[in-house]
């Protein structure tokens, strides 16, 4: 049985239209599905809660990184799988997995697929599949926020990235890696990955795999302002762990520390003084196309 998580008016009523249509193309091969209905910040994982109690073996979650990001706490170790139908802003969990851009191929690629089961990361007790961390992009999703009502889509990030360029300062912070003492330095970026991707496709942990049971902790060291429009491309690339803008730690464990800080958790912005990361191996089962 599967249990379609989807908000009726995400996307001006396009996430409905595409629930309706993944629930035809169920109903097709004679598999029964189920509509739940989310009404705000927090309900998908209310509404994932209900369907693993009432039985469902499948959970379709029709949405972006954050809709994802509530729904993996309540099926980590759970003996349910996980099905995504990209329908967010950057899709990064998804460009990671190796889905297509469409939402219903990328739905059709899992029905074919192999079971495998991927890491969940958790930090300050609230699960993440593909990245968190801090610094210049979280200023950029702070302003994406403000252009979606402009531009749609992946635009919106692309604008926003140049929009925030002219007030970008590096930010301090402590930094332990698996127990080790911590280490104190001014970044331009630090992130904790799952996943590969941030922003709709910029390519920041690119050795970074779901199943490893491991975090790759990339550090981006301080960098001029004026040198980052040159440097984006090398990033977007991922090639700046191998230009010495970057170095990568490989950790189950991770500890973040800088006061008043905002932690992008999935496309989702935390403030906190502290961050401490856990990975959950092979906690999450999915379809791999």
């Amino acid at each position: 049985m599967f249990a379609v998580i989807v908000n009726p008016v995400s996307g001006g009523g396009e996430a409905m239209k595409l629930a309706l249509r993944v629930m035809q193309r169920l109903d097709k091969d004679g598999r029964e599905s189920r509509l739940f209905e989310t009404g705000g910040e927090g309900d998908a994982a209310r509404q994932i809660r209900s369907a693993v109690e009432a039985g469902y073996s499948s959970v379709v979650c029709i949405g972006g990184d954050g809709t994802l990001c509530e729904a993996v706490d309540e099926l980590c170790y759970q003996n349910v799988t996980l099905y995504v139908v990209p329908g967010g802003t950057g899709n990064d969990f998804a460009r990671a997995f190796g889905l297509p851009k469409d939402p219903l191929a990328a739905f059709e690629r899992q029905l074919a697929g192999t079971p495998v089961q991927i890491d969940c990361g958790r930090v300050n007790g609230r699960g993440f599949l593909n990245v968190s961390g801090s610094g210049f992009d979280v200023d950029v999703l702070q302003k994406t926020e403000e252009l979606k009502k402009v531009y749609a889509g992946e635009k919106a990030y692309h604008k926003a990235v140049i929009s925030v360029l002219g007030r970008y300062k590096a930010f301090e912070a402590e930094l332990s890696v698996d127990g080790k003492p911590a280490t104190r330095e001014a970044c331009t970026i630090i992130e904790i990955a799952n996943g590969q991707y941030i922003g709709g496709g910029m390519r920041v942990a690119p050795e970074a795999e779901m199943g490893d049971g491991l975090f790759d902790v990339v550090v981006v060291r301080k960098v001029p302002r004026l040198c980052i429009p040159f440097l984006l491309p090398l990033f977007m690339l991922g090639w700046h762990t191998k230009l010495g803008l970057a170095r990568v730690m490989r950790a189950k464990r991770v500890s973040l520390r800088a006061k008043g800080m905002t932690l992008n958790v999935d496309g989702k912005l935390v403030t906190a003084d502290h961050a401490d990361y856990e990975l959950l191996p092979g906690a999450i089962r999915m379809m791999r196309p």
